[in-house]
């Protein structure tokens, strides 16, 4: 089967290829040639799609390709942090509350850490927090502790995993700026 499509789409071919022939010499002035070069590629496509058909394997299968999956179900965004001062700005002072919030949260404890930019990394403060299972969104609020820094701030929340044996680990979920005024 796989053969005699071949043998008709190499017929196809050449023949294509003199009615290609045809139309050049013509310079596309015949309409006898320019239909049977549309006809031709007809066939052509047919003859491919039929040799694409039959050299399938398994069950009733049109093509060869791989079917197209698309999903709708998305995974829901978890651990959206975001971190402001306590009137919704990213300007805060030594002594204002900073405010954490985490929605969709996947961890019950949580680490914050605020470290100077400008300082390579010195630490400012470091805050943990717990939240409860059944929370949508975890709300914390903690007073930046005096400093003598100014400047842009990085602020960096991990979520904490404890392992069967008693031992720790952290994962990064959200890094944000605060500049501290």
């Amino acid at each position: 089967m796989k053969v005699k499509f071949f043998l008709v789409y190499i017929a196809a071919a050449v023949a294509f290829a003199a009615v290609s022939l045809w139309v050049f010499f013509s310079r596309g002035r015949s309409s006898r040639a320019v239909r049977t070069k549309y006809r031709m590629g007809g066939v052509m496509l047919t003859a491919w799609a039929m040799l694409s058909a039959c050299s399938c394997n398994g069950p009733v299968q049109v093509l060869c390709y791989e079917p197209v999956v698309t999903c709708y179900d998305t995974v829901a965004p978890t651990d959206l942090v975001t971190v402001t001062a306590l009137d919704d700005s990213s300007k805060v002072k030594p002594a204002d509350t900073v405010k954490v919030s985490i929605r969709n949260h996947s961890y019950t404890k949580y680490i914050c850490r605020i470290t100077a930019t400008d300082l390579q990394d010195a630490l400012i403060q470091s805050v943990s927090f717990e939240v409860s299972p059944d929370a949508a969104t975890a709300d914390f609020e903690f007073t930046l502790v005096a400093t003598d820094y100014r400047g842009h701030a990085g602020v960096t929340v991990a979520g904490i995993t404890v392992a069967e044996d008693g031992s720790e680990s952290e994962s990064v979920v959200g890094t944000t700026y605060l500049n501290i005024i």
